[in-house]
């Protein structure tokens, strides 16, 4: 019987590395502490992030306060509190409304939530706010060139519509990196 060898296409070595470009292998143990160390600094990433963009809404409600002390309209005062509010829903959906998700590992489709449904406001705040920021939008068109209002507040009433636009593309991009789907990656090679 002929034996067959396998033999490897001949290259030459790259000038700048050492090393051959074969993938390094890591035993479980590696694995973990990789997966541990990764995880690790994506949370700490992400709360630094967390406390950037909480910062936005909450210093941005300080701007409305000088409207509701010092304007002569009621109905200014009214969309003053409205966009307080709106600042403060969304600096509460950046904090405790949880948006991961998980991957089942059966069907290797994402499942809806981790955690169970707490209520209402987890499940509906999102739309709530995001109405609230519409219906700033049309007050700001309102309030455009109108007598008795400060000149610029159309402008701070879209301001609301754009930090809630901001924070919540933030927290998708926090989100969308998952650590835990390193889980499934891993392979089985027993080392050292």
């Amino acid at each position: 019987m002929a034996s067959t060898r396998v033999r490897k296409a001949f290259r030459y070595p790259a000038d700048n590395s050492d090393e051959d470009d074969e993938p390094i292998e890591l035993d479980e143990e590696e694995q973990e502490k990789l997966i541990a160390k990764l995880r690790y600094e994506n949370e700490e990433r992400n709360d630094q992030y967390m406390r950037f963009f909480l910062a936005i809404p909450t210093t941005s409600v300080m701007t409305f306060f000088p409207a509701i002390l010092t304007s002569r309209s009621l109905q200014a005062k009214f969309v003053s509190i409205l966009a307080i509010t709106s600042l403060l829903s969304t600096a509460y959906m950046l904090v405790f409304i949880s948006n991961r998700r998980s991957q089942d590992h059966k069907r290797k489709r994402p499942m809806r939530y981790l955690e169970p449904e707490t209520g209402p406001v987890h499940r509906y705040l999102g739309y709530l706010n995001a109405g609230l920021s519409l219906l700033l939008s049309l007050y700001a068109i309102g309030f455009r060139g109108r007598k008795g209002v400060h000149d610029g507040f159309w402008i701070l009433c879209l301001l609301p519509g754009l930090v809630f636009c901001i924070v919540v593309i933030a927290r998708r991009v926090m989100l969308s990196v998952d650590v835990s789907e390193l889980e499934g990656l891993k392979y089985g090679y027993k080392g050292a």
